[in-house]
């Protein structure tokens, strides 16, 4: 109707140059007013479900009494833990922090509890942090790998990588026929350019058996990495064809591959690999120049 009135005026251009802002102006107003409202709707949702969450946790902690029993201590540990949890997930970061440090107040003391707060601190990027709760618990457990272990991964997000050898070591010798340090330590060795090393450690990992998914991967294309530094381009193609049987979308190893195939003299298939990981990574440079390469 406004178009039309406008049209019979013969004003159109002028009159949408008052109206179209003032309409654009009220729609703009709507929306901040729509995302306010749903920002006071989640926010009184969150408070809510704090409020049921203390409630909850303040019921279940009465019913276990007050006298400090190991029974006891387990019971509430799992109620902190469960409650944190649901906080992380609800991105309330410090209340879940002061749950992960409520834990250590609880006796008797279970020194695990310091490996929780260390992977909260993980999971925060607060990697220094993480690798205090680690080594406080390996001094109070010192027979127990997973802090050692964990210390590892640490040092190993800090770029440690030489600290972080140290520590997976000492979780080996403590837990040998456990394959995930070995694994992660040949990992660490890449980094410190120690191919021959690393090799023997993803070696010594497959020897023991992976217990995940995801080690299935990582074993073979950091084993297969090695194989390109050592020489053995045979051995790497082979090595990253295992690892895309795992993840057959992962870029890198398709990549490698084709570098190994390229030392190989394998012009053709290399350049193969070299348009399938340009197909899935289209913006890699390294991947365009290496296609140049392959094609000069």
């Amino acid at each position: 109707m406004i178009l039309l009135f406008c049209r019979r005026l013969g004003r159109l251009p002028a009159i949408l140059a008052m109206v179209l802002p003032l309409s654009l102006a009220t729609a703009r107003a709507q929306d901040v007013l729509s995302e306010r409202l749903t920002d006071q709707i989640v926010q009184m949702h969150r408070l809510d479900l704090n409020r049921r969450l203390q409630s909850d946790f303040e019921e279940k902690k009465q019913s276990l009494g007050n006298e400090e029993t190991a029974e006891r201590a387990g019971s509430l540990r799992a109620l902190l833990l469960s409650r944190a949890s649901t906080y992380e997930l609800l991105d309330e970061f410090d209340r879940a922090e002061a749950d992960y440090d409520a834990l250590l107040a609880i006796k008797p003391l279970n020194p695990m509890v310091y490996s929780d707060r260390a992977y909260f601190y993980m999971r925060q990027s607060r990697y220094s942090e993480a690798v205090r709760d680690f080594m406080t618990g390996s001094r109070l457990v010192p027979t127990q790998a997973a802090f050692n272990y964990g210390a590892g991964r640490a040092l190993t997000r800090m770029g440690a990588y030489a600290q972080a050898v140290e520590q997976y070591n000492e979780a080996i010798r403590l837990a040998p026929s456990d394959s995930v340090p070995v694994l992660s330590r040949g990992e660490a060795l890449i980094q410190l350019g120690k191919y021959a090393d690393a090799r023997a450690d993803f070696d010594r990992a497959l020897a023991l058996g992976l217990r995940r998914g995801d080690d299935r991967f990582f074993v073979y294309f950091g084993r297969g990495y090695a194989d390109i530094f050592i020489g053995d381009f045979a051995g790497a193609v082979e090595d990253m064809d295992a690892a895309l049987t795992a993840r057959p979308d992962m870029v890198n190893a398709v990549v490698w591959r084709g570098y190994a195939r390229e030392k190989m003299g394998q012009r053709r298939r290399a350049l193969d690999d070299y348009e399938t990981a340009l197909r899935l990574s289209p913006k890699d440079g390294w991947i365009r120049s290496s296609i140049s390469r392959v094609r000069s």
